[in-house]
């Protein structure tokens, strides 16, 4: 009974440190998200403490993963794959799109998109908040996008960056556009609320 309550301490201690690392996370940081005091969550790392249910929910759900994942062994090093089509949906009339990964890193988020844009419509943003930016890579096609007043056009293997704290359109331009967009927040994302 012994040797496995000490497996999974050991367990536990070993998947916080790498999922607080991932994130990008201090021990400050993520009791800050949790709610969980820093000292308990350094105990925890050392595998010196039983954390309380509460306290492995909350931890649980601020990385989003189940409480049984924290506390087993990792059968290895685990290799996210999204195949082309999942992720969740943001398509509009302007758009089709998908979420592929939002993520947590540092005191930020940061959020991935595979859109296309169609041919003949315009999508203007809302501001994203203070201290976001949009990085942009276009993978086929021409689209025309920035803040508004201030877009450029971009084509096949073009980047771009700009500041998304204020209104931003895009525009496809002769055919539809294909874009990856690496959207960071300095905060958690207004999208995955």
């Amino acid at each position: 009974m012994m040797a496995a309550m000490s497996a999974q301490a050991d367990a536990l201690a070993e998947n916080l440190r790498r999922l607080r690392e991932t994130h990008g996370l201090s021990l400050a940081d993520l009791s800050a998200r949790c709610g969980v005091a820093k000292a308990t969550l350094f105990k925890i790392e050392r595998a010196g403490t039983n954390p309380t249910l509460d306290t492995l929910i909350a931890i649980a759900e601020t990385f989003a993963v189940t409480v049984p994942s924290l506390i087993t062994v990792p059968e290895g090093p685990a290799v996210e794959v999204l195949r082309a089509g999942e992720g969740e949906d943001i398509s509009d009339e302007a758009s089709t799109g998908q979420v592929l990964r939002s993520q947590v890193i540092g005191a930020g988020t940061l959020e991935i998109h595979a859109q296309t844009f169609h041919e003949g419509k315009v999508e203007t943003s809302p501001s994203h908040g203070a201290g976001s930016r949009e990085h942009i890579v276009v993978k086929q096609g021409t689209i025309e996008v920035g803040p508004v007043g201030y877009e450029v056009t971009l084509s096949d293997g073009d980047y771009a960056t700009y500041p998304a704290d204020r209104t931003h359109r895009w525009q496809a331009v002769h055919g539809d556009a294909r874009v990856w967009i690496f959207h960071t927040f300095p905060r958690a994302a207004p999208f995955a609320e």
